[in-house]
């Protein structure tokens, strides 16, 4: 970790990591304070939210998978970070006559606007951070800077969450969401000072989206390693995108149908979450070889699928942030291996067009999900006990299935 984190260019990328991941989460909570103090519907609300963040990156996908590697990455993130910026003081400006009383209630349409369009900027920015790595590291590297990447953007994600619960309670709900505004602004200028060799950016004859697209497609699907990680991505967002709706309304919802909590209640659990990532990042940035292991991963969603059904049956917030904490300690981690591999065995002019297709599949698995919880009568109907329950049961399976699929497909290859 210390060679890593000696290299300047990844200091300061990681670093805009670590404010992207707190600014997200002040802002999140800040919009789910104001969807509880204002009598909305928060579950509901907070699946349409994630769902309107995660929509770009399905209709986007394509345009990202034919152009991310014909653009210079340091480029795409400083621009996206701009104008994520005005996105968020756009929200801000929209909630100001609620906030402030001058209005009882207003349409959310504007603000999930901005969310759509924030979205689709990330549809660019995360391939392009993902595949910048390798330009400011060795491969031998990569897996201890995958680590501390993602332990920012876990960790400080969700301590994050617990900062955003109190600002948006004790502060207000403009002071949550404006700050991650400043996050934007202080990761430009921290993506500004890295240096990156010229020339990274793909090189060579002009070809069309849909020739780049096809081409970046079939790459990927004739891989003997890239296509089963990349289904496995999916199979996680979904738990994931599941996850985040049903366990808000787990957390403010009355008991006997949830934990009674407020917004800062619900933060701090979120925090226990981001406690246990660090625990786990922190045993996986080890690499001692069993963390190398194929069979880690799968195992890694039976253990999450084991603790989601002990989570569905608890009433005590003590015993939900215990439940928390090892499914960051298990889950958080689980994205390590796969994008330390990918990083290390795909070349380097298909490495975008490969983390963009993640990043399009992903999108869309969180998409079904988002909308299954605010389009669907089961979903709005069914308690969120109920609903961890049947999420449990589902991500052990799937993780026997997924095991299953890429075993098949490596004794074909």
């Amino acid at each position: 970790m210390r060679v890593v984190l000696q290299n300047a260019n990844f200091r300061r990328l990681l670093l805009a990591a670590v404010l992207l991941g707190l600014g997200d989460a002040l802002m999140r909570m800040g919009l789910i304070e104001f969807f509880r103090v204002n009598e909305y519907d928060v579950k509901l609300e907070t699946a349409k939210l994630l769902f309107w963040l995660a929509l770009p990156g399905l209709v986007l996908g394509p345009v990202a998978i034919a152009y991310v590697d014909r653009w210079q990455r340091r480029s795409v993130l400083m621009i996206s970070d701009a104008a994520r910026a005005v996105m968020v003081v756009v929200i801000a400006v929209w909630l100001m006559p609620v906030v402030t009383g001058r209005l009882e209630w207003r349409g959310l349409g504007a603000v999930y606007a901005m969310i759509f369009l924030s979205g689709a900027v990330a549809t660019f920015y995360l391939p392009a951070r993902t595949a910048l790595l390798p330009n400011l590291l060795t491969n031998s590297e990569l897996i201890q800077a995958n680590t501390l990447l993602t332990a920012t953007v876990a960790v400080a994600n969700m301590g994050g969450s617990g900062l955003g619960g109190f600002v948006a309670e004790r502060m207000g709900v403009e002071w949550a969401v404006l700050a991650n505004a400043l996050a934007y602004v202080a990761s430009v200028g921290l993506v500004w000072a890295i240096r990156v060799e010229p020339g990274r950016a793909q090189q060579g004859a002009p070809t069309s989206s849909l020739a780049e697209l096809r081409a970046g497609l079939v790459y990927l699907w004739e891989h003997p390693t890239a296509l089963p990680l990349v289904i496995l991505t999916g199979v996680f967002a979904f738990v994931g995108g599941v996850f985040i709706v049903a366990f808000t309304g787990f957390a403010v919802t009355e008991p006997p149908d949830g934990l009674g909590l407020g917004t800062g209640g619900a933060g701090y659990l979120l925090v226990a979450f981001g406690v246990g990532s660090g625990v786990g990042l922190a045993l996986m940035g080890r690499a001692k070889e069993w963390t190398r292991a194929a069979w880690l991963p799968f195992g890694q969603l039976v253990i999450l699928g084991g603790l989601l059904l002990a989570l569905s049956s608890m009433s005590n917030p003590w015993l939900a942030a215990a439940a928390l904490f090892g499914l960051g300690m298990v889950g958080a981690p689980l994205m390590i291996p796969i994008d330390a591999r990918l990083q290390e065995h795909v070349e380097e002019q298909r490495r975008g067009a490969v983390f963009a297709t993640r990043g399009m599949l992903t999108s869309a698995t969180m998409v079904v999900a988002f909308w299954l919880q605010f389009g669907t009568n089961f979903f709005r109907e069914t308690p969120a006990p109920t609903i961890l329950w049947w999420l449990g049961i589902g991500t052990i399976v799937s993780g026997g299935l997924t095991f299953w699929a890429l075993h098949t497909r490596r004794s074909t290859n």
